[in-house]
């Protein structure tokens, strides 16, 4: 009786019909696992859902209601057919009229069907634009895209709100898809005008939305179609990328952005790849923090622009996360997502051949040509330089294997070590200024990560003499409170070799009494005696977490960091502000750091606002982009070899093999071209530091040069105050704080490169050698005709300038660009380059540097001073009285010979020595005051028919005559304390500047025929002594006081003015 009923109940829910199934049906559910079909009857609509495996209601309904369907009721089955089951889902449906459903059926069968079998979203509020607007599924993930994309970039919203804000306002939505298509359709004509009747339906629509929050999010997207520059929509790929111009959409964002960024959705992955210029690069990144994975990737982009002030291309970033659970990531299934990242990439930008764009017909541009693209290794993809670099070859992509760095024909970074040398490089600047040699005297460390991480472990071996204490990785802590420094050194070694370097494998026998290994999950390590001193603490036990925070808080000579995270803030920051929930138990505050140096090998181990809160209370510290720039420094040195290499290549003078060993020949001598670079700007820094005391108005000039001209440069991003408040980034001593001018000194170069590329300047044959510098020199001596026509010449010349000029010159060269304007400043590079090689400069201070650790270090700074003092009052000279015709680097290197003879005849008795066995060193800063007029004398030989020799002897009796020499010693001596001083004694180095050309060119009229420049000058002022009498005891007077203020130095000056008129 009951199978009877149940027979009957069947019967009528179902048909003979339904239970019967075609062959062509079964063949396509066995192929495809499930089909779905629409059943349009008007009476009673519904949908068919078949499968080969059991599906259930808690996966199907919820994409059912997506779409926004009413089901009215559920009929599940099974039928058997051909020994195949087939499981059969209906949902009968509620619904008014079918004429949607109808027009929709056939992209709403795909879609239930994709979503089901995990082919594609697994479920989507924007289904309801399929139903009710007949959008395929790939038009629903374009409009996916978008929403990903804005939600990361706009931080005000979240993916929720925007997805409501889609889904609820249909007819705009297909507008954006149609819009959208209109801009990148290949195949379209007449699209301006189609684009611009979009752009008035859409304008229009929006003006009916009556809440605020939905306006906002509806122009948004409006704005960001209007600003994508290309996209591979229509090439067909399973994931869609975009380009935006971001710097024209950054109206809508917060704080500083790329000028050009690349957007790639998948609904296994997303990313994106930020870039400040066409000319860019940085490292990719697996990144973990889905929710900002955008904000994360934004600041190591920014870090990297000023890192890569030093390098040719400038500062971008990429990553992606994978929207998988981690137990399925699989390295075959990493790969895959990696690559296709790389991919969709790689369709927006263009291929070169044979020197001329090559484009995808399919792709429509709206950025001109976009040909350079770069990637490097970083944080979860640092094996994978070759699996890019396989793809970049299977493409034709003109860089071949030069597109990302670091792959097996590349330079190996952990091998190298490079990046932790170069973080060391500049952090041993601290140790230089204490004259401790790092390679000879013990120095105490703590550090933050384990000797198998390739910056760490390469920093731990960088020096023998190391007394490392302890260290925190992301699990362990290891403590060492006395330890023997050889055998620790030689177990380091050890671990940094072995398959398993963590400190769990340290051999224990090694750990000095009281130290061990432990875990930083430990509830609870019992403190040994040994321990309690060495952190400084009385409890018997502490968590692990506790004891890392701790160990990081101990006295010592240097914390290096060579790990991942962020370990330190600003007392004033809170935890909830920073991202790395992972170290967050164990960061401190600034104020709590007792190392007195710290180097950066890490990135983001503290924040900016921790750096300028321990400086100001007395550590040293730079910023992670000035210490660890060595490592893409030596990936642009490799790409840029490459792109010559490939070059030589198809010019068939070398083969692939020999292309590599020759990359390989040259590994040291581009370790060593990038350590001296980061010698360099540490160096530069801490002159700046000593020169921001003295001239703080000339940095805040600089900095507001920056901030009006370069618009990737905000004080507010680098916590630099306003100008009233300058007093909150300067150290006890006076000066900025150090990782306040590693900003400004790297955004000088930036802005002086940018200068130069938007000039003719770097197209002067005179320029080829800043590009020439840039090359190992036995790579120079081969390829020279290939070096000069490489593609990035301009960009590696403007480089090479900017770098070198704000190196020797500092931050405040760029103080009088607004006053100056473009072309002077470019007039004053010029000027200061040429004059800096007449007086053979860089052989000078590579002599200062050699001698680091044998001469006084304020010595050595005194004398970097003394010459680009002099340097400086040369430019200025040459500024003002050559023509701009005239400063020809040729013409004025001819009298470099005769300059330099006619000072060692004039000096030869009067040679003070400064280094032993080094008289043309000596012979340089005997004369050095003297070199100031060296410019000021070429200037008058041009201008008179006398021969050099006699116009640089006069200089040179006129300047001992009236005691100028003297008067400019005091004039930089003096502390200049108003604005009205700074005037005043600008106007007083004028009237110096006159009176030595004046009465030179009085005595050059004066001189007779025959007469020696020693005869005329004696003469002449036997003939004008009356005249010269008065200002003779005045000047005497002057000489014989101790202390000399800035007003005796005027009324001198003046004195000998009046005898002028």
């Amino acid at each position: 009786m009951q199978s009877s009923s149940m027979n009957a109940v069947f019967s009528s829910l179902l048909s003979k019909k339904d239970l019967t199934i075609s062959d062509e049906l079964l063949k396509s559910i066995m192929e495809k696992g499930i089909i779905t079909q629409i059943m349009d009857d008007d009476k009673q609509p519904s949908i068919n859902i078949f499968a080969n495996k059991q599906l259930y209601l808690s996966s199907v309904v919820p994409v059912l209601h997506d779409f926004g369907f009413i089901i009215i009721d559920e009929v599940a089955y099974k039928i058997n057919k051909d020994e195949h089951e087939v499981y059969i889902n209906r949902f009968n449906l509620k619904m008014d009229d079918t004429k949607n459903l109808r027009e929709s059926k056939y992209n709403i069968e795909n879609v239930i069907s994709d979503s089901l079998s995990g082919s594609i979203l697994p479920r989507c509020r924007l289904f309801s634009l399929v139903y009710n607007q007949n959008l395929s599924i790939r038009k629903v993930l374009l409009l996916r895209a978008m929403i990903e994309y804005i939600d990361q970039a706009v931080i005000a919203l979240n993916q929720e709100a925007i997805l409501h804000t889609i889904a609820i306002y249909p007819n705009i939505s297909k507008l954006f898809v149609e819009y959208f298509i209109a801009k990148f359709d290949p195949l379209l004509d007449k699209r301006e005008k189609i684009m611009k009747d979009f752009e008035l339906k859409i304008e229009e629509k929006i003006k009916d939305v009556p809440n605020i929050m939905d306006d906002k999010i509806l122009k948004l997207t409006y704005a960001l179609i209007k600003n994508l520059l290309r996209t591979n929509y229509f090439l067909n790929n399973p994931a869609i990328s975009f380009k935006i111009d971001t710097a024209s959409y950054s109206e809508n964002l917060k704080g500083l952005q790329p000028k050009i960024e690349a957007f790639v959705y998948h609904p296994d992955f997303s990313g994106l790849h930020l870039r400040m210029s066409k000319i860019s690069r940085g490292g990719l990144r697996w990144s973990e923090r889905h929710e900002d994975y955008r904000q994360e990737i934004k600041s190591l982009m920014i870090t990297q622009e000023g890192k890569n002030s030093i390098i040719i291309p400038d500062g971008a970033k990429g990553g992606f996360v994978i929207k998988k659970e981690a137990s399925t990531i699989t390295k075959d299934v990493f790969k895959t997502i990696y690559s296709a990242f790389i991919n969709n990439m790689l369709d927006l930008v263009d291929n070169m051949v044979d020197g001329k764009i090559v484009r995808h017909e399919n792709i429509i541009a709206y950025d001109g040509d976009d040909s350079y693209f770069v990637v490097a290794a970083d944080k979860g993809t640092a094996a994978m330089s070759d699996v890019a670099n396989e793809i970049a070859v299977s493409r034709g992509y003109w860089l071949g294997d030069a597109f990302a760095s670091g792959g097996s024909n590349g330079f190996g970074h952990k091998e190298l070590g490079i990046t932790a040398r170069g973080s060391l490089m500049s952090s041993e600047r601290f140790f230089i200024q204490r004259g401790i040699d790092i390679q000879k005297e013990s120095i105490t460390m703590v550090g933050i990560g384990s000797m198998n991480g390739d910056v760490f472990g390469n920093g731990l071996l960088y020096s023998k003499k190391f007394k490392l204490l302890a260290a925190v990785s992301h699990k362990e802590i290891f403590i060492d409170p006395d330890p023997d420094i050889e055998r620790s050194f030689e177990e380091r070694s050890r671990l940094f070799t072995a398959k398993n370097g963590s400190w769990s494998a340290y051999n224990k026998e090694l750990i000095s009494q009281g130290g061990g290994v432990f875990l930083r999950s430990q509830k609870s390590i019992e403190l040994s005696a040994e321990i309690k001193k060495m952190i400084g603490t009385t409890k018997k036990a502490l968590s692990g977490e506790e004891l890392a925070k701790k160990v990081l808080m101990m006295k010592v000579d240097m914390l290096f960091n060579g790990g991942v995270g962020t370990y330190v803030k600003s007392s004033d920051e809170s935890n909830l502000d920073l991202g790395d929930k992972q170290n967050e138990a164990v960061r401190l505050d600034a104020s709590e750091l007792k190392a007195k140096v710290v180097c950066e090998g890490g990135n983001l181990g503290f924040t900016q606002k921790a750096r300028i809160e321990y400086a100001k209370n007395g550590g040293e510290i730079n910023i992670d982009g000035i210490d660890n720039a060595a490592g893409v420094n030596t990936s642009d040195h490799e790409v840029n070899l490459k792109i010559l290499l490939n070059i030589i290549k198809s010019k068939d003078l070398l083969d692939e093999k020999e292309a590599n060993q020759t990359l390989q020949n040259l590994t040291e001598q581009v370790v060593n071209l990038v350590l001296w670079s980061n010698y360099h700007q540490a160096l530069a820094i801490s002159r700046d530091s000593s020169l921001s005391k003295r001239y703080l108005d000339d940095f805040l000039s600089s900095i507001e040069v920056l901030e009006t001209n370069l618009s990737s440069f905000s004080r507010a991003e680098y916590y630099i105050p306003k100008n009233e408040n300058m007093h909150e980034i300067l150290c006890a001593e006076g000066s900025i704080v150090r990782p306040i001018l590693s900003s400004i000194i790297s955004y000088s170069k930036i802005f002086i490169k940018t200068v130069l590329l938007d000039s003719k300047l770097i197209d002067e044959t005179f320029a080829n050698q800043f590009l020439f510098k840039y090359f190992p020199k036995s790579f120079l001596a081969a390829y020279e005709h290939e070096i000069i026509h490489h593609p990035l010449r301009r960009e590696i010349i403007a480089t090479m300038m900017a770098d070198t000029i704000v190196n020797l010159q500092g931050a405040t060269f760029i103080a009088d660009y607004n006053r100056r304007g473009k072309e002077s400043f470019l007039l004053k590079i010029k000027s200061y380059l040429i004059t800096n090689q007449l007086f053979d400069a860089n052989d000078i201070r590579f002599e200062i540097y050699r001698n680091d650790f044998k001469m006084d270090i304020k010595l050595q700074y005194k004398l970097l001073d003394d010459i680009e003092r002099t340097l400086g009052f040369s430019t200025r000279w040459m500024l003002k009285y050559l023509s701009k015709h005239k400063v020809d680097v040729n013409h004025i290197l001819d009298y470099k010979a005769d300059l330099f003879k006619i000072l060692g005849n004039m000096n030869e008795d009067n040679i003070v020595k400064i280094l032993d066995d080094n008289h043309q060193f000596n012979l340089f800063f005997s004369a050095i005051d003297y070199l100031k007029f060296a410019v000021a004398a070429i200037m008058v030989k041009e201008n008179s028919f006398h021969t050099f020799n006699n116009v640089a002897i006069l200089f040179y009796l006129v300047v001992n005559e009236f005691k100028i020499l003297e008067m400019i010693t005091s004039l930089n001596t003096i502390e200049i304390t108003s604005g009205s001083q700074k005037v005043l004694r600008h106007q007083i180095l004028q009237y110096i500047e006159y009176i030595v050309v004046h009465y030179t060119e009085q005595v050059l009229e004066f001189q007779r025929v025959n007469e020696t420049p020693q005869d005329a000058f004696k003469n002449y002022m036997e003939n004008e002594k009356d005249d010269f009498e008065d200002i003779q005891n005045n000047i005497k007077f002057f000489m014989s006081k101790e202390v000399k203020s800035i007003e005796e130095v005027s009324i001198t000056v003046n004195q000998i003015m009046t005898s002028l008129i």
